[in-house]
């Protein structure tokens, strides 16, 4: 009798089974959020791992298909900010390829997204989930640390949806004083 995938899959030290996977890309983000990635720690003198460090497209494939041998059926792709990775659609579609990965998905702080949502729902990713700390341009600067503009994480947010890639899940991180002004804005947006 053949052993089922069941009694083949890996199992944490509760006895679940492992179904899911977070791979970070990179190290490397665009924002320095305090709570993350503050800029006293990650300035401009900050050494991230040199880029010949990081697996290879194919490494990360060749391991996603032996966690999915192992029960893994979904991927998230991380970082850092995983869309500062080079051709990162390329790793999304030689994951979409491992046939036992049912969703395989991102998560992002937007501010490349509006560039990159349709290639990535066309290399096969299926959702993305967006930081965004604030809909107001004076606090959305205050927690990412470079003032970026909370425009271009909408247009990223809006491409995605017009990309398929949904649903689009929301990530925010309040912070009193700071950003808490805005809690029924961003649960109604």
């Amino acid at each position: 009798m053949e052993p089922t995938a069941e009694a083949n899959s890996a199992r944490d030290k509760l006895g679940r089974h492992l179904r899911d996977l977070r791979i970070s890309v990179t190290d490397r983000c665009n924002f320095r959020c305090p709570y993350c990635m503050p800029k006293e720690v990650f300035g401009p003198g900050h050494a991230f791992l040199d880029r010949s460090s990081l697996l290879t497209f194919e490494e990360l494939a060749e391991l996603v298909a032996v966690f999915a041998s192992l029960g893994v059926r979904k991927v998230r792709l991380t970082g850092g900010e995983p869309l500062l990775r080079r051709e990162i659609e390329s790793l999304v579609a030689k994951i979409a390829l491992v046939p036992e990965i049912e969703d395989l998905a991102l998560t992002t702080n937007g501010m490349l997204l509006a560039a990159k949502a349709q290639a990535l729902a066309s290399a096969g990713l299926k959702r993305v989930t967006v930081s965004l700390d604030a809909l107001d341009q004076e606090h959305f600067a205050a927690m990412n640390g470079v003032g970026a503009r909370v425009d271009k994480v909408l247009a990223g947010i809006e491409a995605a949806a017009l990309a398929g890639l949904a649903p689009i899940k929301i990530n925010c991180v309040i912070r009193r004083g700071v950003n808490d002004t805005e809690i029924l804005a961003l649960q109604s947006a």
